[in-house]
């Protein structure tokens, strides 16, 4: 198996990149093309060589744990190669996993190639996995606009005496809860979040 390249991005377009190692040009597919930069060496991209019968294809990731959750998607029935990349370019690693452990079928069949039966499915197979992964429901999961938002909540609740990812996982579980509503005010996410314990 090869598990990464080493060598200089000799072209990108979206959703795969050429990586010349010593000479030889590898196409890696990849969630995100513009993590990479063109011609600067060397550069590590970390890989996953998947094998079938009539398919062999290279797909590269920036880390190794961006790496080892695609693993986990393409082991689950229904998700493929394109799929999981899609999961990992719309999502993310974090947001996903959290979108799963509050069963948001709404939210995973906005992903491009999941219906929301098949929404339902990856729930069903993946929920009990993640809850053991206990994964770190981290800021960067928070859409771009609501983060300054967040991280007032998350303050706030630091400053009652949470730890910070006990803050962190309160605080985006009210988000949760909350977001079908049309605004929200920093007491109200505050309040949610005490709700919870």
């Amino acid at each position: 198996m090869i598990s990464f390249l080493k060598g200089r991005v000799e072209s990108k377009e979206s959703g795969s990149i050429v990586v010349n190692v010593n000479g030889v040009g590898y196409l890696v597919h990849v969630p995100f093309s513009d993590k990479f930069d063109l011609n600067q060496s060397p550069q590590t991209i970390y890989t996953y060589l998947y094998v079938r019968e009539d398919r062999i294809a290279l797909y590269g990731f920036s880390n190794q744990s961006e790496r080892d959750f695609f693993k986990i998607l393409i082991d689950t029935p229904g998700i493929g190669p394109k799929v999981a990349l899609n999961i990992i370019s719309d999502m993310g690693p974090e947001r996903f996993q959290y979108a799963v452990l509050e069963e948001n079928i709404t939210l995973i069949s906005h992903i491009s190639g999941i219906g929301s039966k098949l929404a339902k499915k990856i729930i069903l197979e993946l929920k009990e996995k993640f809850r053991q992964f206990k994964p770190d429901l981290d800021i960067v999961s928070v859409p771009e606009e609501k983060k300054d938002f967040v991280e007032e909540g998350i303050e706030a609740l630091k400053a009652l005496g949470y730890s910070d990812r006990e803050a962190k996982q309160k605080i985006l579980k009210a988000l949760g809860k909350l977001k079908n509503q049309k605004s929200i005010t920093i007491e109200e996410l505050i309040k949610e979040s005490l709700n919870k314990v």
